[in-house]
């Protein structure tokens, strides 16, 4: 009987050290993972002078849809010409605007736009003054990847959030128990 409990023991301390081994791999993936991706955002802004933004509605379809990510380079405002993507902010709005160049003129040493979301039946009503000496020009788009930051846009972001939080906490105190050997286990 007591060979029997023995082969049990040693079984069962096979099973936990290769579970710890699983979640010690995946937990390093994970790190990497997202260590990666935050080391190539980094270098991108950093050394080509790139952004990203999550595309939030429909106004430029089908050049990019909601959830798409656009990529954009800071180019001279003097360099945009009609046909570009420029990111903006339109007069009266306080959020950026990522539309279509349809005219490009100069007024009082400032240049002006005029722009049209591919999917919008008419111009945009205003003509949007640039008083920087950059802007943000699309230069590329990414479909799908930005839909986990148009998320941060949501209003049940916040409580989506503390409720993985509140799982993950779970999970791993769960992990955690099942992982520690008993006091009994221990002595015998």
């Amino acid at each position: 009987m007591p060979k029997a409990s023995l082969v049990s023991r040693r079984t069962s301390g096979k099973h936990r050290s290769t579970s710890r081994n699983v979640l010690s791999i995946v937990k390093g993936g994970l790190l990497a993972v997202v260590l990666g991706l935050i080391a190539a955002f980094a270098v991108g802004a950093l050394v080509f002078h790139v952004r990203v933004s999550p595309v939030l509605t429909g106004s430029m379809r089908p050049t990019y849809s909601p959830g798409d990510l656009i990529i954009t380079r800071q180019v001279d405002v003097h360099s945009l010409r009609a046909g570009d993507i420029a990111v903006f902010v339109p007069p009266g709005e306080s959020a950026a605007f990522a539309h279509r160049v349809t005219s490009v003129t100069t007024k009082e040493g400032h240049v002006v736009v005029t722009t049209k979301g591919d999917a919008n039946p008419a111009p945009d009503p205003w003509h949007a003054k640039l008083n920087g000496s950059t802007v943000p020009k699309v230069v590329t788009t990414l479909p799908a990847i930005g839909r986990p930051l148009t998320w941060m846009h949501a209003s049940w972001l916040p409580a989506a959030a503390i409720g993985a939080l509140g799982l993950l906490l779970t999970f791993l105190g769960t992990v955690q128990i099942l992982i520690t050997p008993s006091r009994r286990e221990v002595t015998t």
